[in-house]
C-alpha cells in the first residue's frame, strides 16, 4: 500500500492529536505521544498489508497505535514504582542477548553438520538396546477383515482360508476375496492398535475378547445381514514390547536427538580446548589466591 493512501487512512488519527499532516517532530509525522516518547507515522514500515480494505487497513493502524500506546504506558509505570535495583535489567539483557546468540549459532551449525541418514541396522540396534523404552501404551494386533454373504458355503472357505500358513495361502485368501467378499482388509500386514481395527467395523472388540489371546476369528453381522470376518493373526496387549516397525519413528527422533546433543558438545569441548591452547582463555585458581 502506497504512502499516500496510508496518509489519507491516517488522517482522522493525526487530527486526534492535534497534528496535521504538514507538522513535523525532528522531521518526522507523529500518530501518538506517551510522555516523551513518539510514535511517528515513518515508525509504521510495512505494518498495512496489500489487498486490504481502508476500513480493515484504518483499523489494522488504530490498534497497532493503541498497542504501542499501553505499553508505553506500563513501561512508565513500571519505571515510577520499581526500585533501582528492580529496573536494573542490563545483566538480564546480557545474558538473554548471549542466550539468544548461542541458540541461533548453534541451530545454524546444527543445520549444516547433522547427519540425519538413519539405516535400518542403527534403528535395530538401537531398538535392541533399549526394549525396555519401547513398550505398548494400547493393544496392538495384525489382522484380517472380510465382509462377506451369509450364505454358508462362503463362510465356511472364507474361515478356512482366513487361517493361512504360507504366501501362497494368502494369495489364495486374496483371490477367494476378490470373486466373494464385498469388502477385504489385511492392513498390510502392519500392526494397527485396537481402536484403528474397530474403525472398519459395525462394533467394537474389548482388549478381554479371548479372541485377542487364541489368534481366533471374530464376527460381527451388519444391518444388512453380512457377516464380517475377523481373523486375529497376532497380538500384542498393552505393556509389552513394542513391535520395531512402530517404534521406528519414535527411534529416528531418538538418534537424532543423540546426534544434535552429541554435535553441541562436541562443539563446546572443541571451542574451549583451542582457546587454552591459543591463548584466547586463561583461568586462575581463584582460591590458592586467596591464601596467598
Amino acid at each position: 500500500m502506497g504512502r499516500h493512501k496510508i496518509t489519507a487512512l491516517l488522517a482522522a488519527l493525526l487530527l486526534t492529536v492535534s497534528c496535521s499532516k504538514e507538522e513535523k517532530l525532528n522531521g518526522k509525522t507523529p500518530l501518538a505521544r506517551v510522555y516523551d516518547s513518539y510514535l511517528y507515522y515513518e515508525d509504521l514500515g510495512d505494518l498495512i498489508p496489500r489487498g486490504l480494505s481502508t476500513e480493515d487497513s484504518a483499523a489494522k493502524v488504530k490498534n497497532y497505535i493503541n498497542t504501542w500506546a499501553k505499553q508505553q504506558l506500563m513501561v512508565k509505570k513500571a519505571e515510577l514504582n520499581l526500585s533501582d535495583e528492580q529496573k536494573n535489567v542490563e545483566r538480564q539483557m546480557v545474558e538473554y542477548r548471549n542466550n539468544l546468540l548461542i541458540y541461533k549459532y548453534r541451530d545454524e551449525y546444527i543445520s549444516q553438520n547433522l547427519d540425519t541418514v538413519i539405516t535400518m541396522q542403527q534403528a535395530r540396534e538401537h531398538f535392541n538396546k533399549h526394549q525396555d523404552d519401547f513398550k505398548t501404551n494400547t493393544s496392538l494386533v495384525r489382522a484380517v477383515c472380510v465382509l462377506v454373504s451369509d450364505e454358508a458355503q462362503i463362510v465356511k472357505e472364507m474361515k478356512k482360508l482366513l487361517e493361512y500358513k504360507s504366501d501362497a495361502d494368502s494369495l489364495a485368501l486374496s483371490e477367494y476375496a476378490k470373486e466373494n467378499a464385498q469388502k477385504f482388509n489385511n492392513f498390510n500386514g502392519r500392526w494397527v492398535t485396537l481402536r484403528q481395527l474397530c474403525e472398519n467395523l459395525p462394533g467394537i472388540i474389548s482388549e478381554r475378547n479371548e479372541a485377542l489371546k487364541i489368534h481366533g476369528i471374530i464376527t460381527f453381522e451388519d444391518e444388512l445381514n453380512y457377516l464380517w470376518l475377523v481373523k486375529i493373526r497376532d497380538y500384542i496387549p498393552v505393556g509389552s514390547k513394542m513391535p520395531f516397525d512402530n517404534a521406528r519413528e519414535m527411534i529416528d527422533k531418538i538418534i537424532i536427538n543423540t546426534r544434535k546433543n552429541q554435535l553441541i558438545n562436541d562443539l563446546e569441548t572443541n571451542i574451549y580446548n583451542k582457546a587454552k591452547t591459543d591463548g584466547s582463555l586463561e583461568e586462575w585458581n581463584t582460591q590458592s589466591q586467596k591464601t596467598n
